[in-house]
């Protein structure tokens, strides 16, 4: 966020916080994140239960297969075990689920965006630290209008250039290029101590 500032504007003392100026978008992938990471996860892809017919009795009742429902299980169900056996698979639905999420409220169209983008303009042409441009073009007559419609839509046209940087910064992030290589997200993986959580339910 810091960054972004300076490059909206390098020069400029800021007098609300970077996050405060980014919160309409943070808060709304707050509020979605969770339900949408479930449904990413089940049913969209792990659903329904582990139990297969049994090779050895094929007239019996469905068995689990070896590893069901936990600590490995090589079936896609909705299980721990196979969440772990296919956990390369969860870490890119939940990387991609996350990437579509953010890019969709740093792109111009929905409320989130157009109140960061206000909150940007604002700061910017009021001149941060205690400058009050728009008082001052008031006391002139409103000649100075111009240069702050100018200004602001400058402001507007480096965020908007900046926010679709949102989804190649997160892969950059995540070990990738920043160019659509993602490395296998090797430091979003977080595999240990994920694998541990999972297997941690029944």
């Amino acid at each position: 966020n810091n960054e972004m500032l300076a490059d909206i504007h390098p020069d400029r003392r800021y007098s609300s916080p970077s996050d405060f100026l980014m919160n309409p978008i943070l808060s709304a992938y707050r509020k979605d994140a969770y339900s949408r990471l479930e449904h990413a996860i089940f049913p969209s892809y792990f659903h329904g239960k582990c139990q297969r017919q049994d090779p050895h009795n094929p007239n019996g009742p469905y068995v689990n297969p070896v590893g069901c429902p936990n600590p490995d299980c090589p079936v896609v169900c909705g299980t721990p075990g196979s969440l772990v056996h296919f956990y390369p698979k969860l870490r890119y639905i939940v990387y991609n689920e996350t990437r579509y999420h953010l890019q969709a409220l740093a792109t111009p169209g929905n409320t989130a965006y157009e109140e960061v983008e206000r909150n940007f303009v604002k700061e910017a042409v009021s001149g941060g630290a205690g400058h009050r441009r728009r008082d001052l073009a008031s006391t002139m007559g409103g000649t100075m209008l111009p240069r702050i419609r100018r200004q602001e839509q400058a402001v507007k046209d480096k965020l908007r250039a900046m926010m679709r940087q949102v989804s190649p910064r997160l892969e950059k992030i995540c070990g990738g290029t920043g160019a659509g290589v993602v490395r296998g997200l090797q430091k979003c993986s977080w595999e240990t101590r994920m694998k541990e959580f999972i297997l941690s339910f029944p």
